[in-house]
Parts: structure tokens; C-alpha cells; sequence
């Protein structure tokens, strides 16, 4: 499908900053909603960023917007955390031109976040959901909706809002993602919490949550999970554990019922005969 670039995309894909790069007071930086989840300041990934900015200092400057006389954070949300644990009181920052509305300001934080390699692929997800929330709120989407819209978006475009084309184009661009693979990414959304936090985790790869996300209906889904936890399995191999139980689970169902009431008549047990002493 061709797509083309949305305003909205236009103002999030442009780099020219306002004012190059300086130091700004971390007082007037106000830290709105990210796509990213909430940081826990105690994790191990948190604390080596603190040690690290402690020893040599903000390596990578935030990026910022002009808002209402301070300073709304677009992308490095960790960073003013960590330099506010360690009582700093400026932080190097990149000033872009001021946007103005809170869909522009997520579309940047997609740009500058979705090709970080440290975003897991449940934050990746939703934020791309949380896009077309933002972006299309009257149609009520749920994740099941989204994904729906996206797979309609691929097979006939014609069928969906103009606006809503646009928007999912714009999370392609964005992303350098195909239709496919942000379906699929959306997916993992429906998934129980317990994979997810594995998938967030690194425990299993994301190529094994999409597995998982596409047999949420298998009936010993969690006992395979944990199986893989456990022993570890390739892609091909979780595919196969899936694929035959879930054949002989339907085997079993197909069987029990004449296994159940055959017709025939009633057997009775054989009884034990005494044992003399």
C-alpha cells in the first residue's frame, strides 16, 4: 500500500531545532505522559544510568519543546530522573520547535523512541496503541478494534477512514515497520500479564510472544508457557508443542463423547474374588 506523510508526521520527522543544545534548569522541565512504562528507580538498568551520568555526566541530551515558559520533555524521561536522584540542578537538552498538540508530541516520541533498541516490545505496542487513541478517540478502539482496522487497512483501504489510513502510514514511516509486523506488535497486548512481563523482561524472545499471541485460545497455553521458561524452546519447536497438542486435545474431544455413551450396555466392573487364608 503506498502511503503518503500526514502533517502530523511532517512536524514529527522535521529535526531542526529551535536552539541547538545547552543546559536548563531541571526545574523547568515539565515531564507529561511517555509511551514508555513506568520506571522503577530501584532496577538494576535505573540505578547503572545513575552511576553512569554520577562518573562522566548526561552523555545524551534530552529533547525538549518550548511550553507556557518552561520546557515540555519529548524524549529521555530516565535522564532528568536520574540527575534530580543525584540533586543536579541543570541537564543538557536539545530545544525543537514548539508543537502544540498532545498527538505531534507523541508522534516525536515515537520517532525518537521506537528505534531505541532498550524499548521492549510491549511498551513498542503501546505506544503505537496509545497513537491511535490519542489521535482517534471518538471511535472508542479497543486492542481487538485496533488490530481489526490494521489488517482492514492492509486488505482494502477503501473500507477505512482517510484519517485513520493516514495515521497507521504514519506509524509505518515512523517505526520502518510493515503493516504486518505492527499487527502483530499490537497483539501482544492481549497476551496474559504473565508473558508479557516475560517479554518485558527479555526472557522470551518477541518472536515467541507473537506464537503465543496467535494461540491465545490453546487450552494449555499457560502450561506450554511454563514448559518454555522452564526447558526453552526454538520458534519451531514452541510451534510443534502447540500444534500437537492441540490435535490431540481435539482428538480427545472428539473421541470422549462415544467413549462417554457408546449405546451399548452397561458393563459392570469384575468383582475380586476372596482371597482364602
Amino acid at each position: 500500500m503506498a502511503t503518503t506523510k500526514s502533517s502530523t508526521e511532517t512536524a514529527a520527522l522535521r529535526a531542526a531545532p529551535a536552539v541547538a543544545f545547552f543546559d536548563i534548569p531541571l526545574a523547568v522541565i515539565i515531564v507529561a505522559a511517555q509511551i514508555r512504562s513506568p520506571i522503577d528507580q530501584e532496577q538494576e538498568a535505573f540505578l547503572a544510568l545513575v552511576d553512569s551520568i554520577r562518573e562522566k555526566g548526561v552523555l545524551e541530551p534530552v529533547i525538549v519543546t518550548p511550553r507556557d515558559g518552561n520546557y515540555l520533555l519529548i524524549a529521555g524521561e530516565r535522564r532528568p530522573l536520574a540527575c534530580r536522584k543525584l540533586e543536579l540542578a541543570t541537564i543538557p537538552a536539545r530545544v525543537i520547535d514548539e508543537v502544540s498538540g498532545r498527538d505531534e508530541v507523541l508522534a516525536l516520541q515515537l520517532t525518537e523512541n521506537l528505534q531505541r533498541a532498550d524499548l521492549d516490545p510491549i511498551d513498542t505496542a503501546e505506544a503505537v496503541v496509545e497513537y491511535i487513541k490519542v489521535r482517534h478517540g471518538d471511535e472508542a478502539f479497543d486492542i481487538d478494534g485496533i488490530i481489526n482496522t490494521i489488517i482492514l487497512v492492509e486488505r482494502d483501504p477503501e473500507r477505512v477512514k482517510k484519517e485513520v489510513v493516514d495515521t497507521v502510514s504514519t506509524i509505518m514511516n515512523i517505526s520502518g515497520k510493515s503493516l504486518r509486523s505492527v499487527q502483530r506488535a499490537c497483539s501482544l497486548l492481549k497476551l496474559p500479564g504473565e508473558i508479557k512481563s516475560t517479554l518485558r523482561e527479555g526472557l522470551i524472545g518477541v518472536s515467541q510472544g507473537y506464537i503465543f499471541a496467535a494461540n491465545l485460545g490453546h487450552p494449555l497455553l499457560m502450561d506450554i508457557f511454563q514448559q518454555a521458561i522452564g526447558e526453552g524452546f526454538t520458534n519451531a519447536g514452541l510451534e510443534k508443542e502447540l500444534n500437537g497438542l492441540r490435535e490431540l486435545v481435539s482428538l480427545v474431544e472428539e473421541r470422549l463423547p462415544s467413549a462417554v455413551d457408546d449405546g451399548g450396555p452397561a458393563v459392570e466392573a469384575p468383582k475380586k474374588k476372596p482371597v482364602l487364608l
